[in-house]
């Protein structure tokens, strides 16, 4: 009996050991152990304005006369309007415009953009007026442990950091608002900033503009008696089967 005791526990501890290697594996970005990872620092630079990169979606809108239909009251709204459209960035750095050909975008801002615009409409109409916004614009938002990635439009080329979050629903009962990570490609390479917002004196942290293609992750507060919980329930039904089975056994052999 002393052994079949024994060889249970032993059977127990292999099931546990096992369910404790499952814990945290939804988790992502994280950083490797044994290592110093230093993240990058918070500047002013974060919040230049958003550059144009390859496979954006540029929605556009030529207006007459410098824009002045926007100001009067005509019977036809479409009046003054030159053309409108939506083009996109190709991996050539290049965008086809029509009337106009293929333009350089890549790198440049919307307000430099839409200057380009100007100056090629220009040669067609008289004193042409440009609406531009980049239509494709959004954040991926992670939220730790057992949450679901989120996808958050950008309207506003000023929106913050805070804002974003609370789009997204906010901080997660076990988020750590401590360890929010920003992942963002500058110059072809992608910077990782850990940023706090735990405090009220680090509320300037979340004043920072988010851009385009910006990644989000909220890290999340670890119970380890929760995940354990969790990951045991899941093998204890399996579990009693097989000892009720060797149990069943060894009756019926006895």
């Amino acid at each position: 009996m002393r052994n079949s005791l024994l060889k249970y526990c032993f059977l127990l501890s292999i099931f546990i050991f096992i369910s404790s290697c499952a814990v945290q594996r939804s988790r992502i970005f994280k950083i490797p152990r044994g290592t110093e990872y230093i993240f990058d620092t918070l500047s002013t630079e974060l919040n230049k304005e958003y550059k144009i990169v390859v496979g954006d979606r540029i929605e556009f809108s030529v207006l007459t006369n410098n824009g002045e239909s926007m100001f009067l009251n005509h019977s036809n709204s479409s009046s003054g309007e030159f053309g409108k459209g939506e083009i996109i960035v190709q991996q050539d750095s290049s965008a086809y415009l029509p009337l106009i050909g293929n333009i350089s975008l890549v790198g440049l801002t919307t307000i430099q953009a839409e200057e380009i615009f100007k100056k090629e409409f220009s040669k067609f109409i008289n004193d042409p007026y440009i609406k531009l916004k980049i239509s494709n614009a959004r954040i991926v938002i992670f939220k730790g442990i057992g949450s679901s990635a989120s996808i958050v439009q950008l309207t506003n080329t000023k929106t913050t950091l805070l804002e974003v979050i609370a789009m997204s629903g906010g901080i997660p009962d076990r988020g750590d608002a401590r360890k929010i990570k920003l992942v963002r490609k500058i110059n072809g390479k992608r910077k990782i900033y850990q940023i706090d917002l735990s405090t009220i004196d680090k509320i300037e942290n979340g004043d920072m503009i988010v851009q385009s293609n910006d990644y989000i992750y909220i890290e999340s507060n670890i119970s380890y008696l929760q995940e354990f919980t969790k990951e045991f329930q899941q093998i204890l039904a399996p579990l009693s089967i097989l000892i009720s089975s060797v149990t069943l056994y060894k009756t019926y052999v006895k």
